[in-house]
């Protein structure tokens, strides 16, 4: 896919609270060498690999004066202003590693404050009890949605826990229950396992460098999740959600939800991810939650739910879950009981995966090791789909 200065000023649009990332963008979109490197990047999306790069090689210890535009490695930053020479000439001497970097890596989850629209999003499923799998789940963070604690304006919501999400609510309240997570299972091709340091602090270069509250909320809830028995499946989502949805207890309704994942994958394979979950209804009740920007021309995350068919939307987002607006709520199935009132506290799950009374084949054939205390299942047909 090659992209053009437009296409990089089209991503710019979504550099939201990053001063830096938004002079960057025109510093790309105009210099002919800066995109002639930025289109050996292979992986989506091209620019955030690219600034993510950069980012993570002076994270890393790179011996460069561009340093001191990074508000994550100086308490003063320079102007952006005067950045873009110092930024060209870097990249260009660092241009293997970048590019290696990009090919090698993908953008991952590094904002559990995504749950503020995830979690209601959740709730508008006709159960409370649910198995919840993510697509593209990184390090898990989205799978502890139901373990933070969070404030939505005026409405609170969750346990007791050292992460606090808050973000604005506009539009309709927010329609907050007890959930019980029965299990949860993250997706990637690279799932970041507790005690992987360098898998993390590539997280850490993937925030924008002036977003210290996002960079302390990622170590905090990095330790979070690494408690809840999270099992992470290695491999393409196309080859491993049909087996991993095959072998939950029979009849157990499950959720399966993604977040700036379908962005990455192609129009095929986010039907392929639909299809899958409909052969998947003939078991079990199985509902969808998607948070996305799929339009180049959206500024802002659309929040989508189904029960049967393609998912619809219900809300928009801020990316990064500064707030969240819902408008329309899909009709509950026909005979689910009527929503309760926003509550405080939530009910008690254990908070480890069941471990299934059946599997399917190839759900049989994938590899399982434990990994710092998370169950690690590799598929044998990983490819590279989706991050």
């Amino acid at each position: 896919m090659w992209v053009t200065p437009e296409g990089v000023r089209d991503w710019g649009k979504h550099a939201h609270g990053s001063p830096l990332y938004a002079h960057l963008v025109e510093v790309i979109a105009a210099d002919s060498e800066l995109m002639r490197v930025l289109n050996r990047i292979e992986h989506l999306p091209h620019v955030n690999l690219l600034l993510g790069g950069v980012h993570y090689l002076l994270m890393g210890g790179a011996d460069s004066e561009l340093a001191g535009w990074y508000g994550s490695l100086v308490d003063n930053p320079l102007p952006a202003a005067e950045i873009d020479p110092i930024f060209r000439r870097f990249v260009l001497e660092h241009e293997e590693q970048i590019v290696g970097l990009g090919n090698t890596r993908y953008t991952q989850t590094n904002e559990c404050r995504r749950c503020i629209a995830l979690l209601p999003a959740v709730m508008t499923a006709p159960f409370e009890r649910f198995h919840l799998i993510e697509i593209g789940a990184s390090a898990g963070l989205n799978l502890g949605l139901d373990r933070y604690h969070y404030r939505f304006g005026d409405q609170e919501w969750g346990p007791e826990s050292p992460v606090l999400l808050e973000g604005e609510t506009r539009g309709s309240e927010v329609p907050l229950h007890d959930v019980d997570v029965l299990s949860r299972t993250g997706l990637d091709l690279n799932p970041i396992l507790s005690g992987d340091t360098d898998s993390q602090q590539w997280l850490d270069a993937l925030i924008w460098p002036e977003q210290d509250e996002r960079r302390a909320r990622l170590l905090q809830a990095l330790e979070l999740v690494s408690s809840l028995g999270l099992e992470m499946v290695a491999g393409d989502a196309l080859d491993i959600l049909p087996g991993v949805l095959g072998q939950l207890p029979s009849g157990e309704p499950a959720i399966v939800m993604n977040a700036f994942t379908l962005g990455q994958l192609t129009l095929e394979a986010r039907d392929g991810v639909e299809e899958i979950c409909d052969m998947a209804r003939a078991e079990r009740p199985v509902y969808r939650v998607s948070m996305e920007i799929l339009d180049r021309a959206d500024e802002w995350a659309k929040v989508l739910v189904a029960g049967a068919g393609v998912p619809v939307p219900i809300g928009q987002a801020h990316p990064h879950g500064e707030w969240v607006e819902f408008g329309i709520r899909p009709d509950r199935r026909p005979g689910s009981r009527p929503r309760s009132s926003p509550r405080s506290r939530r009910s008690t799950g254990s908070g480890r995966p069941l471990r299934s009374r059946r599997a399917s084949a190839s759900s049989r054939s994938r590899h399982t090791e434990v990994t710092g205390g998370w169950r690690v299942c590799r598929s044998p047909r990983a490819s590279a789909r989706w991050p």
